[in-house]
């Protein structure tokens, strides 16, 4: 509930393209780190540099959709 409540919030600062790519960054993040630590009873797969650049254009991409 607190979770509707904030994307609510947010979207009408924001605007709907900028929440929802900082969303889904912070889910890849997430998953990148339930990945590398094995969380979850997950396999443990490490960081690669190509798993690396996906995550920092996602950064970027949520940054610029983010700038004024």
């Amino acid at each position: 509930m607190v979770y509707i409540a904030a994307i609510v919030f947010a979207l009408q600062r924001v605007g709907a393209a900028s929440l929802f790519a900082l969303v889904v960054t912070g889910q890849l993040l997430t998953a990148l780190l339930f990945d590398q630590l094995g969380l979850l009873g997950l396999v443990r797969s490490p960081l690669t540099l190509s798993r690396l650049a996906g995550a920092l254009l996602l950064i970027a991409g949520a940054y610029l959709l983010n700038r004024k």
